[in-house]
């Protein structure tokens, strides 16, 4: 190759490649969160003395972040792999009615022991659904929708059965204390716990062999199969272990509200879904965006939290959560239609 020629194929290379702020600007990423910084200075213009960005608010909105936030991890991971897992808020509310009766029996044993053994009651039964949920995808072969939409009404029926059809009270209050409404300079204990899972997500996605191995089974199983990669045993444990988040966010829900609620957290797997395919996660599986997921996570709080700040009745924030969802399946669809083109044209 001349040297004219290669300087004009290096000025061709160079004036394809985007600048940083195209980059900036087609990054999914930095768009959620600057929904999230509008959504924040709109709330906090119309609330009533401005009672949205009040220091008292934020503490809220960053607990409320705590079981969302796990729960995105969990269905973040299991939609990278190409599976679903739609039962997640029945498990939570089986590990939280489980945490709660354990609580209850542990009360005059002081605050570490309640801590311990509550905190292994849900962690155990959240981690025993997702093995249930993952046997029955990986042994029996049914479709990881079918099978956790069955889980969750299986789950569901437990709960009301265990919890005789009523919210465990009688918690006790040094639960709440210790934990749920316990802050580290002045941020809510539930979040920090929740970040460093969340933290601990994302390195374990970018550095390790596991995290490899969940992108390549949501890219092709079959290629994931043919590479030598125990996909079912792997499936099985990725819902084991996001069966164990949601048994820590029922532990959690317990520790902020002092009793369970067991007619609660129906939406809480919707939520998480649309929190993490808005962040950039693809529902086909492949791709996984946890900081992207933070951001869908914060969204999707603010909204909750800011529509009842404002006084805007529940029935319309179903509406609105519903709306959202079938953006983010309609951004999903046009991230993969995009993804397939830059295939095509390579």
């Amino acid at each position: 190759m001349s040297t004219v020629t290669k300087t004009r194929h290096d000025e061709t290379v160079s004036t394809r490649k985007p600048s940083a702020i195209k980059r900036l600007l087609t990054n999914n990423t930095f768009w959620i969160f600057a929904v999230d910084i509008v959504l924040i200075v709109f709330f906090t213009i119309v609330s009533i003395d401005n009672s949205f960005f009040g220091p008292s608010n934020l503490r809220n909105l960053m607990s409320d972040s705590a079981t969302a936030l796990l729960l995105g991890v969990a269905i973040a991971f299991l939609l990278g792999a190409g599976e679903f897992d739609i039962s997640l808020g029945a498990n939570l509310i089986l590990s939280s009615v489980v945490a709660g009766r354990i609580a209850v029996e542990l009360a005059p044993y002081g605050l570490a022991v309640i801590i311990v053994g509550s905190l292994a009651g849900a962690l155990v039964t959240g981690m025993v659904i997702g093995l249930f949920n993952g046997l029955i995808v990986t042994r029996m072969n049914v479709n990881s929708l079918i099978a956790t939409l069955a889980s969750l009404g299986i789950v569901t029926g437990v709960a009301f059965i265990v919890s005789s059809g009523t919210d465990v009270t009688g918690i006790p209050p040094v639960l709440q204390d210790g934990v749920g409404l316990n802050t580290v300079f002045g941020i809510p204990l539930p979040f920090l716990v929740a970040i460093v899972i969340w933290g601990l997500a994302w390195a374990a996605l970018k550095y390790t062999r596991f995290g490899l191995h969940v992108l390549a089974m949501g890219s092709s199983r079959t290629a994931a199969d043919r590479a030598g990669l125990r996909t079912k045993a792997k499936i099985t444990t990725l819902f084991t272990i996001c069966g164990g988040l949601a048994g820590v966010a029922g532990f959690i829900d317990i520790t902020r509200f002092a009793a369970t609620n067991i007619a609660g957290h129906t939406q809480d797997s919707l939520s998480a879904i649309t929190a993490a395919v808005i962040g950039g996660t693809l529902l086909a599986g492949g791709v996984i965006s946890i900081l992207g997921l933070l951001g869908g996570v914060i969204l999707a709080v603010i909204l909750a939290n800011g529509l009842i700040v404002i006084g805007v009745s529940s029935y319309y924030q179903l509406i609105i959560v519903g709306a959202i969802l079938i953006i983010a399946v309609w951004l999903d669809h046009f991230k993969k239609g995009e993804k397939s083109l830059r295939l095509f044209t390579r």
